[in-house]
Parts: C-alpha cells; sequence; structure tokens
C-alpha cells in the first residue's frame, strides 16, 4: 500500500491511498517511471517544465503492513 498526497501552493489537494505504482500512475496521469522516481527519491527532470505557473508536490509514502498470525 502507498500514501499519496499532492500539494500545490501547500494546500492538499489529493490525500488518498492505493495498492500500487501503477494505480498512482494511472489516477495521476504519469508515466509509471515518473511515480517509481518519486517513491525512490529520485529528482525526475521529465516532469518539471520551467513554463509551468504552478508545480504541485507529490509525496508517495509505503505504507507497511504487518500480518499477525
Amino acid at each position: 500500500m502507498f500514501q499519496v498526497q499532492v500539494k500545490l501552493n501547500n494546500n492538499t489537494i489529493h490525500d488518498n491511498q492505493y495498492k500500487s505504482l501503477k494505480e498512482i500512475a494511472d489516477i495521476l496521469g504519469m508515466t509509471y517511471q515518473q511515480v517509481a522516481d518519486i517513491n525512490s527519491g529520485r529528482f525526475c527532470p521529465t516532469f518539471i517544465n520551467k513554463k509551468f505557473i504552478f508545480q504541485p508536490e507529490i509525496f508517495i509514502n509505503r505504507i507497511k503492513t504487518t500480518i499477525n498470525s
């Protein structure tokens, strides 16, 4: 599971949990590689464009789940 939060000008505009990075990519309209780069903390230059007036901040955190038996 992953917790995804998208902020624009310090306002949270999206906050939800997803089962996979592929699902996150589909929901946000991004490529899987862009989402994987954000998740791993790598800078993703293909996502940033100097012509953008607003640049959202995207946070993706893996939710650790424990199974009790």
